[in-house]
């Protein structure tokens, strides 16, 4: 049998242990949100990069002008993968998250989008430009706030009170 003392520090190793790997599991799922929500920045750069390109470039033929809009389309596209996962990750942040998303692709697909132009668009090129980085300095906050512990707290407590007690 174990006297007193060497029951507690056993029960402070285990303790400790557990603690160690919730601790441990914590921040390797977080660390997988951070890469997706690198992942998703670097697909709104890119989207950001064609769509100015295309309102800052006059096609000199028709099939240009389409094989430039497909771009756009196609890069927007990909930043649309991983969309219901960023808004799962920003959770109460989700609502302003998709109206920075959406505001991004108006400014982007709006005006004389696909039609024959004769023009550049400067001012679009800039609020492309504007929204993207309104958007990008969003999702900047949102990593920073992934590692933090205080995010487990309140996350934490929610699962407790959906746990039916017996």
């Amino acid at each position: 049998m174990l006297d007193a003392d060497t029951e507690g520090k056993l029960f402070f190793l285990v303790a400790g242990a557990l603690l160690g790997w919730f601790l441990q599991q914590y921040r390797v799922a977080r660390a997988e949100d951070v890469s997706l929500v690198n992942e998703h920045i670097k697909d709104i750069e890119k989207f950001r990069d064609v769509s100015q390109d295309y309102w800052l470039t006059v096609p000199d033929r028709a099939e240009k002008e389409r094989a430039a809009a497909a771009k756009v389309r196609a890069s927007h596209a990909a930043t649309t993968l991983l969309y219901e996962q960023i808004g799962r990750i920003c959770r109460l942040s989700q609502r302003r998250y998709q109206l920075l998303s959406i505001d991004l692709f108006t400014a982007a697909t709006g005006g004389e989008f696909e039609s024959s132009r004769q023009d550049i668009d400067a001012a679009r090129a800039i609020e492309i430009y504007d929204r993207a980085a309104a958007l990008i300095h969003f999702l900047r906050e949102i990593r920073r706030d992934l590692i933090s512990l205080k995010r487990l707290l309140p996350l934490w407590l929610v699962r407790l009170f959906k746990l039916p007690l017996f």
